[in-house]
């Protein structure tokens, strides 16, 4: 089983702002700078410094806004992404 799992960092520039759109259950995690994350039906702002991470909770859109130079990475809802048994797919 190959289990390397490379993310590609997203890097954003202070004041850009990263749409995810149905989002719900991935995993942000700010590698540098600093990322404001807001979800759609949340009232909460979650501020995210390097080394943190957030789970995007709700369905519906999500903003990443960079408060200074970011990167980070999204790590997508492992449930949605899980791989069907080669006996299930036959």
């Amino acid at each position: 089983m190959h289990t390397d799992l490379k993310l590609a960092a997203t890097h954003l520039k202070r004041g850009q702002l990263q749409r995810l759109p149905n989002a719900q259950g991935s995993l942000v995690l700010c590698l540098s700078g600093t990322l404001w994350l807001t979800q759609q039906g949340d009232a909460r702002d979650i501020v995210l410094e390097a080394g943190d991470a957030a789970r995007v909770e709700h369905a519906g859109l999500s903003i990443l806004s960079a408060l200074r130079d970011t990167s980070f990475v999204l790590s997508p809802d492992p449930a949605r992404h899980r791989a069907v048994p080669a006996a299930a797919a036959a």
